[in-house]
C-alpha cells in the first residue's frame, strides 16, 4: 500500500517536468517599444499636440498638428523645467530632440514648451513622469531545469530504497 502511495505521489510531483508548448525557455524576452519608453507625457492645444519621451538622457518631442495629426516640420521648440532650458533640434519629420540629463532623474518634471510653427505659436504644459527602470530577471536555463528534474528523480530513488530496506527488516 505504501508503495502505491509513493508511486502516485511521485507521478503528481513529476507533472511539472512534462513538456508543454513550443516555449524557448533559454531566450531573453525582447521588450516592446512601449515597454522601453517608460517615461513619457503628452499635451495638446487647439493647434498642436506633442508627445514628450525620455530615452536615456535625451528628450524627444513628437510634434503634430492637432486637426489632422500631421507632423510639423521646421518648428522652433524650446522647453523649460525649473533651471533646465533647452532648444530642441529637428532630427526627423515632426521629431525634435535635445540632451536633457536633469530630466532623466526619477520623479515628476513639469515642462513648459514654447512652440513656433510658421505664423502659429503656442505654450504647452505637461508633466514628464520618469519611472525607475524595470529590473530584468534572468531566464531559467535548461541546466537549471535538468538539475531540478534530476534532484526530484534522485529523491524518488532514495525513498524507494529506504522503503525497501524498511520492509526487509520486518
Amino acid at each position: 500500500m505504501k508503495l502505491i502511495f509513493i508511486l502516485i505521489y511521485s507521478l503528481i510531483l513529476s507533472a511539472t517536468a512534462w513538456a508543454h508548448g513550443d516555449d524557448d525557455h533559454g531566450a531573453t524576452p525582447q521588450a516592446t517599444p512601449m515597454q522601453q519608453a517608460v517615461s513619457s507625457s503628452e499635451s495638446a492645444s487647439s493647434d498642436f499636440e506633442i508627445l514628450a519621451q525620455m530615452d536615456g538622457e535625451t528628450l524627444t518631442i513628437y510634434l503634430n498638428r492637432f486637426a489632422d495629426n500631421q507632423p510639423i516640420n521646421n518648428a522652433t521648440l524650446e522647453v523649460e523645467s525649473g533651471a533646465f532650458k533647452a532648444k530642441l533640434k529637428a532630427v526627423a519629420s515632426g521629431v525634435y530632440q535635445a540632451p536633457a540629463a536633469p530630466l532623466a532623474k526619477v520623479g515628476e518634471h513639469p515642462l513648459m514648451m514654447t512652440l513656433i510653427a510658421g505664423k502659429q505659436s503656442d505654450l504647452l504644459e505637461t508633466t514628464l513622469k520618469v519611472a525607475a527602470p524595470a529590473v530584468a530577471t534572468a531566464p531559467q536555463t535548461h541546466i537549471q531545469s535538468w538539475l531540478l528534474i534530476g534532484s526530484g528523480g534522485l529523491a524518488l530513488v532514495l525513498m524507494l530504497v529506504a522503503l525497501r530496506r524498511r520492509g526487509g527488516n520486518k
